[in-house]
């Protein structure tokens, strides 16, 4: 049975590189634009079990220095980057023409780009410079949730979620960058971790493993002159993984196809 997998980590923690672990043909809808330049990569790249669809897109069509120059001038062309983004995942969820019907395994990389692209979409629509409309000055930049927008970006991305793990006969992998929720204890001047989030804004940041049957949080040991490994952490305090598989340990080797076989009861 295919499965849905949320793979959760800093930069460099493998994220990439074990979502290319699972079943073969393997396509990665590459947002973050990083996959093709991964040596490790290219001999399945060479071997064509791994194709990669570069979102070679930039989150705004103005120049740098005009949108430096006035912050609060809104973007004036639309954004064409998470339009590209969910038209390719709704051109492999109908497949009217086969096109992708090799593949076993559908590869989002990553999330947290994604929803970059569609912020700058939501901020074109809104003709505002910024994410958020001040209580005090209009041209505040803040993270009011009360923001009508912010409506909008929670439904967009239930309705992704929704339909790409829905996806008929393939396995679904997104990836998503670890965000570090503290909070500083001003008596004793300590710092206290309070969890390990997806970097997602809002109140995506706790439903998203909800949409997953499996939600792993990248696990690097080595370094400084030892080797380095990569696993995946399937439960744990103050993160918010999750297995669907019975008797998997807290902590796996970072190969989803082993994970599976091993603990999915699926074969190769």
């Amino acid at each position: 049975m295919p499965g849905t997998f949320l793979l959760v980590g800093k930069p460099g923690s493998g994220k990439t590189t074990t979502a290319c672990t699972l079943e073969h043909p393997t396509l990665i809808i590459d947002v973050d634009c990083k996959a093709e330049g991964m040596a490790n990569l290219y001999p399945l790249v060479a071997e064509k079990l791994v194709e990669i669809i570069p979102i070679r897109i930039p989150l705004v069509s103005e120049k740098l220095s005009d949108r430096a120059l006035h912050p609060q001038k809104g973007i004036t062309i639309q954004p064409r980057g998470y339009l590209a983004i969910v038209d390719l995942l709704n051109e492999i969820l109908e497949d009217n023409e086969g096109k992708y019907e090799r593949f076993r395994t559908i590869v989002l990389d990553s999330i947290t780009r994604t929803t970059e692209h569609m912020k700058r979409l939501l901020i074109y629509l809104k003709s505002s410079g910024a994410f958020g409309e001040s209580k005090k000055k209009k041209d505040d930049i803040t993270d009011d949730m009360n923001w009508p927008s912010w409506g909008s970006y929670l439904s967009n991305l239930e309705e992704l979620f929704t339909e790409a793990c829905q996806l008929s006969g393939k396995n679904l992998i997104c990836t998503v960058h670890e965000e570090t929720r503290t909070e500083h204890d001003k008596f004793t001047d300590t710092t206290v971790i309070l969890g390990y989030w997806p970097m997602i804004h809002g109140q995506m940041r706790e439903k998203v493993s909800g949409y997953f049957n499996e939600v792993y949080y990248m696990l690097v040991e080595g370094g400084k002159g030892k080797p380095t490994n990569y696993f995946c952490r399937t439960r744990g305090n103050k993160i918010d993984a999750h297995s669907s598989f019975k008797d998997i340990p807290d902590v796996v080797e970072a190969d989803l196809g082993k994970v599976m076989e091993k603990y999915g009861g699926w074969n190769k």
